[in-house]
């Protein structure tokens, strides 16, 4: 399948022998297995996409482990290119009506939100490894070895931008505490968003405490431990074990609450966490969720924040969809009253 890569823009149109193939009752993996059979030719290029992101779940169920390796790192990068192209609507949702691919999202997510975690877990000890060589070595190593730091840089930006906008225009207090839920092993997210504070603020500005929040020890520990060998780039941290929403984590003092896009796997999940987050927290403080748009879908899922449950408890301000190579949109929502 990673041919079909090269070939995506010379698809033509669906004709009688490709609509003959590409039957509604038929199995996706019997699909995948014809497309030598029924040639370039005779695929659409929503068809062939479809059909490449099919065949990657089935190589990934197959693999032994999804701890980062030479296979993985290639299947889930092919599979990450193929979903943050951008095609006309109409093509998008050819590829998500494409039979079997709905059905497969699920299981497609949970693969990858896996990997994700081991690929964190894997950074994070290759980290703690290089410790005892200062905290610029450290960093340097992240920064330059770690495949998507430039991603996560650019989220913190895009994020950043949603909050600031967000804000009351005539609010003049500084952002004191920001709190992220499900800040996992490798909390990049907060790094990358408290690095971007300091860069743009002034001299008398108020720096923001960011504190990490996950209900894994272990991922706390391995956290923790990174963070301080990365010395004062990240001073500023805090590091919390426990479950989203529970009484043991506060947040009545944050003006700013992350909900991981690892929270949760379906609408339905996220929008018993938010509730439960929402309780916890102070009216006029921000929401920060992340969420997906077209083919990203297919890596984590949309979130809704307009449900009737939901808004009665937050007013949605912005919702940013990003058309670079960053995977994830930004959801940004106002506590009520």
């Amino acid at each position: 399948m990673p041919a079909l890569l090269s070939v995506l823009g010379l698809g033509s149109p669906r004709n009688h022998q490709s609509s003959h193939y590409l039957d509604n009752n038929t199995n996706p993996d019997i699909l995948a297995e014809k497309l030598d059979t029924m040639g370039s030719a005779n695929i659409t290029k929503a068809q062939m996409i479809a059909l490449s992101i099919l065949d990657t779940h089935k190589q990934l169920k197959k693999l032994p482990t999804y701890q980062p390796g030479e296979e993985i790192n290639r299947l889930l990068g092919n599979l990450v290119h193929t979903c943050v192209q951008i095609h006309p609507p109409s093509v998008i949702q050819q590829i998500l009506d494409f039979p079997g691919l709905q059905q497969t999202l699920p299981s497609l997510r949970t693969i990858c939100s896996e990997a994700e975690a081991c690929l964190e877990t894997h950074w994070a000890e290759r980290a703690l490894a290089l410790a005892d060589q200062g905290h610029e070595t450290v960093l340097k190593a992240l920064q330059i070895d770690f495949p998507y730091f430039q991603n996560y840089i650019d989220l913190a930006r895009l994020e950043l931008s949603a909050i600031r906008a967000a804000l009351p225009p005539n609010n003049t207090a500084p952002l004191k505490k920001i709190t992220f839920i499900g800040s996992g092993p490798l909390p990049l997210t907060s790094w990358c968003l408290l690095d971007e504070i300091r860069k743009t603020a002034g001299q008398n500005d108020t720096i923001p405490i960011i504190c990490n929040v996950d209900m894994s020890s272990t991922a706390i520990d391995l956290s923790s431990q990174v963070n301080s060998a990365l010395g004062p780039w990240v001073k500023g941290m805090e590091f919390l074990c426990g479950e989203a929403g529970s009484p043991a984590i506060s947040l009545e003092d944050s003006d700013v609450v992350y909900v991981a896009a690892l929270v949760g796997m379906s609408q339905k999940d996220k929008e018993e966490i938010f509730l439960k987050v929402v309780r916890t927290m102070r009216p006029g403080a921000l929401l920060v969720v992340r969420s997906a748009w077209g083919l990203r879908t297919c890596l984590y899922p949309e979130v809704n924040v307009t449900t009737e449950r939901l808004l009665g408890v937050l007013e949605c301000c912005a919702v940013v969809h990003p058309f670079t190579d960053v995977v994830n949109s930004v959801v940004v929502a106002r506590v009520r009253g």
